[in-house]
């Protein structure tokens, strides 16, 4: 009898410990079905966090940083006990294999395979599957988990898009009733402004990860550059009445993908049609989804070696929880999570599988650069002198992608593509000159980021085609088939600024060159430091200036007293301003700083248009420019309530891109606040809403009748319809550099077109930027033609106040650098 209750006992506690031991389900953690509710980020943070814990040998989680909004970002490192064990090193042989980290790496390494869900926010399903994932994963009883884990090390972003995916969950279980409502008018399948899909700041986060402008891209590709996985797989969804979309991709493919890389594409539509072809599910492969834009999470892995691919379930924010679609089916979540979760399984299996084959190709990848630089051009020069801020703000957009770069020790020549003139001739390589050569780890993303031309096999294409850095930084550059290298002793970009012992300073003069003088200008304001503005060219303390000079003087600012000096320079040395002690208010030539070109640069009070009807995206441009990257306040003002406001408390309003009829029904009360001396500053779209209205002069040109092609067939609809598309191409635009909306700029920039400009110069206004040549990117026949003769920029005197027309948004994406200093001068010095 003793003997069985000690049995009894062992038994007891034996199973206890095995219970212990087994994981919960994500259905058993949170108390519900698979697709039954949205979850919230914090619990979805929480699950995983618990398998950790439970799984410590098997899991790890790299905790990444925190949104805007203050939610966790973090990765869930699944693999065997063995790689868990040795993830360091696993990391660092990965790096040492392909040249990013110095000494020896061993080869023998499992492959590293990256999941991403969720990188738009109301792409829900994408989460609520990567929880299923976790635990299939990390339980690690069925056959294809194990079959996976002896080779594979998994990293998993469980939510991409934290504080977008809240938004959505929060707003849909907000209204969600007893059960889902398919009425196609149910509030639950119409999300409100600005959606879901964004994040804090409104970007688009899938157009962000090569330029990494936001704080979630930036902590998230320190992480992956940190690893480089072999594989990348991002997961997201598209309209609720389409099927599945999974690899291979769409047309155009970039020139630079490797056959392996083309392959496997191919190889993972084959192991991913299992699944939905034995269930009957429905999918679609090669339309759609194109390989060309380097900032998609399929594109940057790409260019960076790994195998990428995107996957697009049908759902996204309008399906909710379940959706009655147009064929007559309902597609509910948990449809959704089981196909996504299926083509998780197969990819990782297809992975697995080619584990050997993927890690050689992927070391190769890294190696022949090394060795041979790649593309026609191997180096590109960038010119420092008078370029000194665009060349910093790029070494440091260089440093977050890992791409090496030095700078000029000694003077020389070389020869090749001219980036201004786009002609093959020589040049001089001046000391401190940047040059970034393609002889490195990354010579490949260094020649699809620089190339002056990207080569586009198929112009039906999903997003912009053109992108080159020079241009996009406004950087006069060359690209030389020669090898060209420096130092990577960085030049020294400190502020010069000797204010001469015993002497009063009278005033300090800095001329606007850059966006740091912009940062600097804004810096002043609040301090509550006058500024005053010379529109004249003058000639003072030896230098010459040209038009468009920040005067800083004692007059006005006497609260500062004997810190006046002090107090300006260390202000101007935070930002590398070089300002010029001046001792007199006598200047050598030009006006004096007393003279009628001078004035007094108030602080604006500046509103920005938000809301219903605006694209949301165009909105987070300007948002984040001015609290971000300017470091400037901004009034956000919802459309819903503009009729109400007393827009006499504002100086500067802001019109993004979108839609204003339901906004301002009556634009009489805006153009009597320009009239008595507001600036309205149209982006896009927004020129159509005062377009032709009363004494506002911007107007389009009047178009030919279209002729009808009585040939033209139905099939071929889409593909004509190019003809009359710019997906996104650069062109020059010249400037009218006497203007204040183009202080610092030489006689031309670059702007990235999107939009077919079709409007007439001004006659009475100040047509500031005219279009010039076309340098790069797909430009659809049609457009050409008609794209001659108009302005890109124009500023319009109304009554007292401006009109500010940018045709096209100088602040594409946060990226285009060389347009920054554009959108301030609009706010700051155009009065």
């Amino acid at each position: 009898m003793l003997n069985i209750n000690k049995l009894a006992l062992f038994l007891f506690f034996v199973s206890h410990a095995l219970i212990a031991q087994t994981l919960k389900s994500p259905e058993e953690y949170f108390g519900n079905a698979t697709g039954s509710k949205f979850h919230f980020h914090h619990q979805l943070i929480g699950y995983a966090e618990y398998v950790a814990a439970n799984k410590p040998e098997n899991v790890k989680i790299f905790p990444l940083g925190f949104t805007t909004e203050g939610r966790p970002q973090m990765i869930v490192a699944i693999g065997s006990k063995e790689n868990i064990q040795n993830i360091e090193q696993i990391r660092k042989s990965n790096l040492q294999n392909i040249g990013l980290m110095a000494g020896a790496g061993n080869k023998n390494i499992p492959t590293i395979a990256y999941l991403s869900y969720n990188v738009h926010g109301n792409e829900s399903v994408n989460a609520e599957t990567s929880v299923k994932v976790i635990y299939e994963m990390a339980n690690g009883t069925s056959d294809l988990a194990k079959k996976v884990l002896k080779n594979t090390l998994i990293l998993i972003d469980p939510c991409v898009n934290p504080d977008g995916f809240d938004r959505y969950s929060q707003w849909y279980n907000r209204y969600l009733g007893k059960k889902p409502d398919l009425h196609a008018a149910s509030v639950e399948h119409h999300e409100p402004w600005p959606g879901g899909r964004f994040n804090h700041y409104l970007f688009d986060m899938n157009r962000d990860i090569a330029w990494q402008t936001q704080k979630e891209t930036q902590q998230r590709i320190k992480f992956y550059n940190s690893w480089m996985p072999h594989l990348h797989a991002d997961f997201h969804e598209m309209g609720p009445n389409s099927t599945y979309y999974f690899p291979p991709s769409a047309k155009p493919f970039h020139e630079d993908l490797t056959g392996f890389q083309r392959e496997f594409q191919e190889l993972l539509g084959q192991y991913n049609k299992k699944a939905f072809d034995e269930k009957g599910w429905l999918y679609f492969t090669k339309e759609n989804y194109d390989l060309f834009y380097p900032s998609y999470g399929d594109t940057y892995p790409s260019y960076n070696g790994a195998i990428a691919m995107t996957f697009e379930q049908g759902g996204g924010g309008p399906a909710g929880l379940a959706y009655k679609r147009n064929d007559g089916d309902t597609l509910t979540l948990k449809d959704r999570i089981l196909h996504s979760f299926s083509t998780s399984m197969g990819t990782l299996e297809a992975i697995s599988d080619k584990s050997e084959k993927t890690i050689e190709e992927f070391n190769k990848f890294f190696s022949e650069t090394q060795s041979k630089g790649y593309g026609k051009y191997k180096s590109y020069v960038m010119k420092f002198k008078g370029n000194e801020a665009k060349v910093k703000a790029l070494a440091e957009q260089l440093d977050k992608m890992q791409i090496e770069y030095s700078f000029a020790n000694k003077k020389s020549t070389g020869a090749g593509f001219n980036y201004q003139n786009q002609k093959e001739e020589s040049f001089n390589v001046d000391e401190n000159d940047m040059i970034v050569n393609s002889y490195q780890p990354k010579g490949v993303l260094t020649k699809i980021l620089f190339e002056p031309k990207s080569y586009l096999e198929d112009s039906n294409t999903y997003d912009i085609t053109a992108w080159a850095l020079p241009y996009a930084f406004d950087i006069q550059a060359f690209a030389s088939s020669q090898k060209l290298s420096g130092s990577t002793t960085k030049p020294k970009f400190d502020s010069k600024i000797e204010v001469a012992k015993g002497k009063r300073v009278f005033a300090f003069a800095s001329e606007v060159n850059s966006f740091e003088e912009s940062k600097f200008l804004a810096h002043l304001f609040k301090e509550n430091i006058k500024v005053r503005l010379q529109e004249a060219p003058f000639k003072a303390g030896g230098k010459d200036f040209g038009a468009g000079t920040l005067l800083i003087t004692r007059k006005g600012n006497e609260n500062l007293g004997e810190n006046f000096e002090a107090k300006v320079t260390a202000i101007a040395k935070a930002f590398d301003i070089n300002l010029l002690p001046l001792y007199s208010g006598l200047v050598e030539s030009g006006p004096d700083m007393g003279a009628s070109s001078v004035d007094v640069v108030n602080p604006p009070r500046i509103g920005l248009v938000v809301g219903a009807g605006i694209t949301p995206t165009a909105a987070g441009d300007v948002w984040h420019f001015f609290d971000q990257q300017l470091d400037y306040p901004i009034t956000l003002i919802d459309g819903s309530y503009f009729g109400r406001i007393d827009l006499w408390t504002l100086d500067v309003l802001i019109m993004p891109n979108g839609q204003y009829g339901n906004i301002m029904r009556d634009h009489k009360e805006l153009l009597r606040w320009v009239s008595d001396g507001g600036r309205v500053i149209l982006l896009e779209s927004a020129n159509d809403f005062l377009a032709g209205k009363d004494g506002i002069e911007l107007k389009s040109k009047s178009k030919p009748d279209a002729k009808n092609d009585i040939n033209k067939t139905y099939g071929s609809r889409d593909r004509d319809a190019i003809s009359d598309q710019i997906p996104g191409a650069i062109y020059k635009v010249n400037l009218d550099g006497t203007h204040p909306l183009a202080y610092g700029y030489d006689k031309s920039s670059f702007v990235m077109i999107k939009n077919t400009l079709d409007n007439e110069y001004l006659k009475n206004g100040w047509n500031v930027g005219k279009l010039g040549d076309h340098m790069s990117g797909f430009v659809g026949q049609n457009v050409k033609k008609s794209m001659k003769d108009v302005p890109v920029f124009a500023v319009q005197d109304h009554g007292k106040g401006k009109v500010i027309h940018l045709l096209e948004s100088p602040i594409f994406r946060g990226f285009w650098f060389g347009g920054k200093l554009m959108m301030a001068n609009a706010a700051f010095l155009v009065r």
